[in-house]
């Protein structure tokens, strides 16, 4: 028995040899394959940014360019004053007309006037969506509050004071204008004859701009633009 297994080992060693001769050689531990992770050296850790805690995003506007004959209104607000509504800011809060019923936002642009005219804010976006009484909600978020109506809706609450605004952190960058037209398709509005409006602008919590212009029945002015 002894001597069939030093034949049996002489002859597994003979064959090793032999493999070793030829080149080839025999692995008696396998090996499982493992996974490659190529990382480039730019390579950066995602890591997601914490959940917002509802904090104020600034944002900030360029001077408005405003349209000839458009006067600065040099306004005057009182901490703690009471709002009045009429397109400006009284109580120096960065919001306009709080509590008349109309909402803020990072962007808001207030128009009133104190006759019975029927005036209309249009204000376009830098989508070059176009907010007014026609088209009231924009993609971009910007809103019509109201459609006010002067003489022509009696019955209307703050019949002389139309706001567009936007209420999300970031509206879009570019360009906004805004215009004022007066609509003089009915007695009820152009009775009233020329009307001196106030159209106020507040973006980030800041005014940036309050204007006054008389305007006439049918006319149409492009009061401002801005950049944020």
């Amino acid at each position: 028995m002894r001597n069939r297994r030093l034949i049996h080992l002489a002859n597994a060693l003979g064959a090793l040899a032999l493999l070793a001769t030829s080149g080839c050689y025999v692995r008696t531990h396998h090996r499982p394959p493992t996974a490659r992770v190529r990382v480039s050296g730019n390579a950066r850790v995602n890591t997601a940014p914490p959940p917002s805690s509802g904090g104020t995003v600034t944002v900030s506007a360029s001077s408005p360019t405003v349209a000839s004959g458009v006067t600065v209104v040099e306004a005057t607000c009182t901490q703690g004053a009471a709002e009045v509504c009429n397109g400006l800011d009284d109580n120096c809060n960065g919001q306009i007309d709080e509590g008349c019923g109309f909402q803020s936002g990072n962007i808001q642009i207030t128009l009133a006037w104190p006759t019975s005219a029927d005036l209309d804010l249009y204000v376009r976006d830098p989508n070059n969506e176009q907010i007014y009484y026609g088209h009231n909600q924009a993609q971009s978020g910007g809103h019509l509050d109201q459609d006010a109506r002067g003489a022509c809706s009696n019955d209307q609450v703050d019949s002389n004071l139309e706001n567009v605004y936007w209420n999300q952190d970031n509206p879009p960058p570019g360009a906004y204008q805004v215009t004022v037209q007066y609509w003089d398709g009915a007695r009820c509005s152009t009775a009233a004859g020329p009307t001196t409006f106030t159209l106020s602008i507040a973006v980030g919590g800041q005014i940036i701009g309050a204007y006054n212009y008389t305007i006439s029945p049918g006319q149409q002015v492009d009061v401002a633009t801005f950049q944020i």
